[in-house]
């Protein structure tokens, strides 16, 4: 009997410690998200140095990912893109000029999304919002907190011009 309470207990243990990891995980994920939507509003407010500011956040947010607690699929999604993230928001940080964090927006956009999607652990509702005059009339794609569209690639000169095209719903 004792042997069967020790070694519920331990099982016990090993699973709140697997949920307090994946936890973590999810969270970093957010601190993740958070940077990037400051970086979206940044730049669709036209302000190059908070967008640095905002770039240098998320920098640090992927650095800190712990993709040592991921489950196995989400630790394969994460190496698929964590250096894509990484050198678009190093780009983004060291320069100061909109046009070139735009332009590296793109593909971070494009990058997180893909993370976000396979996640599935963001905590509030994200839209994926297009613009098809972005990118030199290739259009482009981000994400935001808000079903309002704030055009980060045209910033005061169009802020509305774009479309939500998937709304990302937070898991049960």
């Amino acid at each position: 009997m004792k042997k069967q309470i020790v070694l519920i207990l331990v099982m016990a243990m090993a699973f709140t410690q697997n949920i307090f990891a994946q936890n973590a995980s999810d969270q970093s994920f957010n601190s993740v998200i958070t940077a990037y939507i400051n970086l979206k509003n940044a730049l669709a407010a036209d302000d190059n140095g908070k967008a640095r500011d905002a770039a240098i956040d998320l920098y640090k947010a992927i650095d800190k990912m712990p993709a040592d607690k991921f489950s196995k699929n989400n630790r394969s999604t994460w190496s698929k893109f964590e250096k894509k993230l990484s050198y678009d928001a190093e780009h983004i940080m060291e320069s100061s000029d909109l046009e070139h964090q735009r332009g590296h927006f793109i593909s971070l956009s494009k990058n997180i999304y893909a993370v976000a999607k396979a996640f599935n652990v963001n905590t509030s509702k994200l839209y994926y919002q297009f613009c098809p005059m972005a990118d030199g009339g290739k259009g482009a794609y981000w994400l935001s907190e808000t079903d309002k569209i704030h055009n980060p690639y045209f910033g005061k000169k169009m802020p509305s011009c774009g479309s939500t095209k998937e709304t990302l719903y937070p898991p049960n």
